[in-house]
């Protein structure tokens, strides 16, 4: 059954259509989200943020084409980001039972950033995730890979957090994926 969410994040509320398998997102339109089942692929893309290498273990949902689009664990990305411009912390709001991200508040790590036991392509599932960005109540789409023990790690779209919080996400040939945490996102 799908699920139709209105987008409110920093910069007000906006409609999207939505494809859990990675397709195109379309401003203007409803976002549509159904709870999705898959393989998601190591990503071997390079990554730079504010010009600087990053190895990030991303993994991507591809398209009918085979175009990816690109997800990446939360604190993994406000680890990273802590101490720039696009800075922001994690936490969890017990009222509402949702994820809280702050924006240009400082994250405090917990030791478990930028490792997982577990790499190659792995089985997926994936739904609506409801968050607060800066106490504005919103939801993405993220995908849940296990690990051999039954240990879940929530990934996030990378293009979405851009957006949400305020960093700019964008790919070239020449770069690849690339992050500046001092513009905003462009889309």
């Amino acid at each position: 059954m799908a699920e139709v969410v209105s987008v409110r994040f920093r910069g007000g509320a906006k409609n999207y259509y939505f494809d859990p398998q990675g397709l195109q997102v379309q401003p203007g339109q409803f976002l549509v989200v159904e709870t999705a089942q898959g393989l998601a692929y190591a990503s071997t893309q390079s990554v730079t943020v504010d010009g600087k290498a990053v190895e990030f273990q991303m993994y991507a949902l591809m398209d009918g084409i085979g175009n990816g689009t690109n997800y990446i664990k939360l604190r993994d990305m406000a680890y990273i980001l802590n101490g720039t411009e696009a800075q922001f912390s994690v936490g969890y709001d017990n009222a509402t039972k949702k994820i809280a991200l702050a924006s240009g508040e400082s994250y405090e790590a917990s030791g478990a950033e930028m490792k997982t036991p577990y790499s190659g392509d792995r089985a997926f599932t994936g739904r609506n995730q409801s968050v607060l960005v800066d106490g504005d109540a919103g939801s993405m789409f993220a995908i849940t890979l296990l690990d051999d023990q039954g240990g879940g790690y929530t990934y996030f779209k990378l293009r979405d957090l851009g957006e949400a919080l305020g960093f700019n996400v964008g790919w070239s040939k020449n770069q690849g994926v690339f992050i500046e945490t001092d513009r905003p996102y462009e889309g």
